[in-house]
Order: structure tokens, then C-alpha cells, then sequence
């Protein structure tokens, strides 16, 4: 299998040129959000399912890949989006093809119009440091995080909205249900990732007091020991049902429909649950133990479309 980021692809025309023209006419080409820690499974018990089928996968933010999906749309090179809220997949609808799998009468939700295909329920808990936070000063709500005690100790992170699709979902849910007064302040004192990752890791490894974090890693450092603490506010938690679907004139058609397919079944959902400790999205899977229960949140998701969120945010924060 081979793996690319986005950030390689658009170094350059020649390096795009280069990079692409090792891509056979024969390989299913994936661009994912996902990182390695939660594609790898699926990926290999995927190879295992299809031997005859190459995969070359390229890793990149879901506004990063929903861009080159555009600018290839006339010549399109991928032929899956795997990862980012189902809200970005219906923004973008123009650029995917609707395919009925038969998996999708098995999820929690399902899109009338067959664009995207549920993977996974996605919540975003906070992250603290317990370096830089004391024990006494834990936030408690989503409110919390705009105290001025988190600012002195590191600052409140957060990944870009116009990158991230996990920035989105935080930033909308939060300005959907706490206003903009709120998210706006908010925007104003957190420092920007340019992506989920960088966020997560800064709060891991200290360099920032606070954040939000997907649950399945904060699950798993939680479990490591990590100097961290892992808060589902009181007040709402914010969360996404996460999605894949076949890219608009697709070079590899019949793959791209057994790959959407595999993702859909039972067994790819159960290695959801169990290696990647993510709640699946079908309904006939029970979600890991060590998650809280669904029905003890709050659960909040994104409401104004991303264009919208990404200005307002970049305006609230004057830079």
C-alpha cells in the first residue's frame, strides 16, 4: 500500500505530476482524513478481503482534500473521500457520485441521496493538561474553556475550521447552540492547528492547557497514562457521524463500490470498535466499553454550513 500526503501532492506541479504519475490505471486511490492509527486496520483486513485490489492512500485535512477534489474534478485521480462530516459531503455533493450500498439500510442514518455512507459517531470531549492544569481547575463545561486560567497556563487550542473537519464540527456545533458572542470570544483567545493533529498533540505533550479531542485517541492515551485528562462537559459535547463516499467520475468504479461496501459491513465495524475504539455507525454494533453512554450527553453537532463557519470565525478572531 502506498501513502501520500496532500501537503507531498501539492508541493509543486512536477512533484504533483511525479507523484500521481505512480498511481496505476489499476490502483483504488483513497484520500482520507483518517490517520494511520485509526485507517491501518480497516486497511488491512481490507487488502485481506480484496488481494487483487492496489490501494494507494493519500492522508490530508477534509477542507485539503475537498480542494483538490475540486481542482481535479475535470480529471479526477481519487476515487474514494474516506472521513469528514457528513455535512461537508452534502456541501459538496457536485463533487461525488451516489451509490446505494447495501450496508446502508444497517446504519444509524443514512442520506436519501446516496452521496454518503455512515462510518463512524464521532464525539469531540475535551483534552486537558494535567502538566499545565491543576486538578482543581478542571473545566466542567464548554463554557469553562474561556477562563482566563487556561489562557495563563498554555492557552485553549483548537484545529483551523477551513482545514479540519473536526475544527468545523467544534466551531459550528458550538456557535449553533452557544451563539457567536461565545465562539467568537473563543476564536479570539485560542491559538489556531492547522490541523486535528497538531491540536491533540500540543495539549498531549504540554505545549497548550486545553483543547478538544476525538474520543477514540483520547480513549487510547488515556489508557497509555498520558498526562492528560479526558472531560465530557455537562453542558453539551460536541460530535459528528463521520463518512465516506465514491468520488465523481471515479478512474476505479468497481473498486471504489467494493471498498464502500467493505466499510459498511459488520466485520469492518467490529474492528472499528475494537481496534480503533471508535462508535461504529451501524446499529447492530455495541460501542467500546470504556465510552460513555450516548444516552448520558448532551450531543451537539454542526449547524451553519463550513464557508459560513470559516468566515465568521476568521472574522471573530481579526486575523
Amino acid at each position: 500500500m502506498l501513502t501520500w500526503t496532500l501537503k507531498q501532492l501539492l508541493a509543486g506541479a512536477l512533484a504533483s505530476a511525479s507523484i500521481m504519475g505512480s498511481v496505476q490505471a489499476s490502483e483504488l486511490v483513497i484520500y482520507t482524513a483518517h490517520g494511520e492509527t485509526t485507517s491501518t486496520p480497516i486497511l488491512d483486513a481490507f487488502a485481506q478481503a480484496h488481494p487483487d485490489v492496489k490501494v494507494t492512500v493519500v492522508r490530508g485535512g477534509t477542507g485539503e482534500i475537498v480542494e483538490r477534489l475540486r481542482a481535479e474534478a475535470a480529471n479526477p485521480s481519487a476515487d474514494v473521500m474516506w472521513g469528514g462530516p457528513t455535512q461537508t459531503f452534502d456541501e459538496n455533493a457536485a463533487l461525488f457520485q451516489p451509490y446505494q450500498s447495501p450496508s446502508d439500510a444497517d446504519m444509524v442514518t443514512s442520506d436519501p441521496n446516496h452521496i454518503w455512507h455512515p462510518f463512524t459517531v464521532l464525539l469531540q470531549p475535551l483534552i486537558i493538561s494535567t502538566k499545565r492544569v491543576e486538578a482543581g481547575k478542571m473545566p466542567k463545561t464548554q463554557e469553562d474553556m474561556l477562563s482566563a486560567d487556561f489562557e495563563s497556563a498554555g492557552g485553549v487550542i483548537i484545529p483551523d475550521p477551513a482545514k479540519s473537519g473536526t475544527g468545523y464540527t467544534i466551531i459550528s456545533a458550538l456557535a449553533g447552540n452557544f451563539g457567536w458572542d461565545f465562539t467568537g470570544k473563543l476564536a479570539k483567545t485560542a491559538r489556531l492547528a492547522p490541523g486535528s493533529d497538531d491540536a491533540f498533540n500540543a495539549v498531549r505533550d504540554g505545549e497548550a492547557a486545553a483543547g478538544w479531542i476525538n474520543e477514540d485517541l483520547g480513549a487510547k492515551w488515556r489508557a497509555e497514562g498520558l498526562p492528560i485528562e479526558i472531560i465530557y462537559p455537562t453542558d453539551a459535547v460536541t460530535g459528528q457521524i463521520d463518512a465516506q463516499a465514491i468520488v465523481k467520475g471515479a478512474p476505479n468504479l468497481e473498486d471504489a463500490k467494493s471498498f464502500i461496501d467493505f466499510l459498511g459491513t459488520k466485520a469492518a465495524h467490529e474492528i472499528v470498535r475494537d481496534a480503533t475504539v471508535r462508535r461504529s455507525a451501524r446499529q447492530d454494533i455495541t460501542p467500546p466499553s470504556v465510552l460513555p453512554d450516548l444516552g448520558s450527553l448532551n450531543i451537539i453537532s454542526a449547524v451553519e454550513p463550513r464557508p459560513v463557519v470559516t468566515a465568521r470565525f476568521h472574522e471573530a478572531r481579526g486575523k
